[in-house]
């Protein structure tokens, strides 16, 4: 098996094995939804090198590149099997970092009705679609021979992220805000969002940014191996901390933190890209 199935079956794994034995119980639905999907990632991943052996060297190595997608957000729905509730306390000191950082912009619920506006949602739009578009400008940038490195780099900086989120509990900093004279006309882009949150997210921040760290982890491969591709990464992952900021999507810390550990994950495996 390639390293990144190893990262994913593991992780995937290991937060099952949490779910049963966490000191704050979790009910049994919780228990078995976690469970489910790791078994989805195990038996993925199974079958994925199973046919494998019986495909060519060609098609079986694009399948096992891509394979990783689809499967990159199952730690992120386990995760969120194990918020129950927000810790106030810890909702309030992020706040709080916030009015010291950014005052102006702690106050409100998100982006305005503009231009700009518009256009830091659909930044933090993009960080879906990033992570499958960085793999591709490895596949474009004549780079295929490292999609086992970028792999590397992306799971283990998302997945840190992950690991933390549980004992950070708190919902994004848009919904802490009670008083509608500060939330602004919503744009296009941000109902968009919202739409996508409402049926997508686990309705808390991850903690430290998941989005943020992915973006700059696939961002500084890009750099190591097509520095014009990395450098267009580069721009949009900081537009998408940015929006993620100024939408009130994460804390600042949150971002600061994601964009950070995607760093560290980077320069410690950097003399094994």
């Amino acid at each position: 098996m390639r390293t990144s199935e190893w990262i994913q079956t593991g992780f995937a794994l290991l937060l099952a094995i949490a779910a049963w034995i966490t000191p704050r119980p979790l009910s049994i639905r919780r228990r078995w939804t976690v469970t489910l999907l790791a078994v989805i990632a195990i038996a993925t991943v199974a079958i994925t090198v199973f046919l494998s052996v019986h495909l060519s060297f060609e098609t079986s190595s694009i399948l096992r590149d891509w394979i990783t997608v689809p499967l990159f957000l199952i730690p992120y729905w386990q995760t969120g099997q194990f918020f129950l509730q927000p810790n106030r306390v810890v909702e309030q000191r992020l706040l709080a970092i916030d009015q010291h950082l950014l005052p102006g912009i702690a106050s409100t619920s998100g982006t305005e009705r503009t231009g700009v506006g518009l256009m830091l949602e659909m930044a933090y739009l993009s960080c879906y679609p990033l992570v499958p578009l960085g793999l591709l400008a490895m596949y474009l940038t004549d780079q295929r021979q490292h999609v086992a490195a970028f792999w590397f780099v992306v799971l283990v900086a998302t997945y840190i992220c992950y690991a933390i989120t549980p004992f950070v509990p708190a919902l994004p900093p848009r919904s802490l805000v009670t008083n509608p004279s500060v939330a602004p006309p919503v744009n296009k882009g941000r109902s968009f969002n919202r739409w996508i949150l409402r049926h997508g997210s686990i309705h808390a921040i991850s903690f430290p940014s998941a989005h943020v760290a992915s973006a700059f982890a696939v961002a500084l491969v890009l750099l190591r191996y097509s520095l014009s591709a990395g450098i267009i990464f580069l721009f949009i992952a900081i537009a998408i901390s940015l929006g993620a900021v100024i939408g009130r999507y994460h804390f600042a810390l949150d971002v600061i933190l994601g964009a950070v550990l995607a760093f560290i994950v980077f320069l410690a495996s950097f003399k094994s890209l």
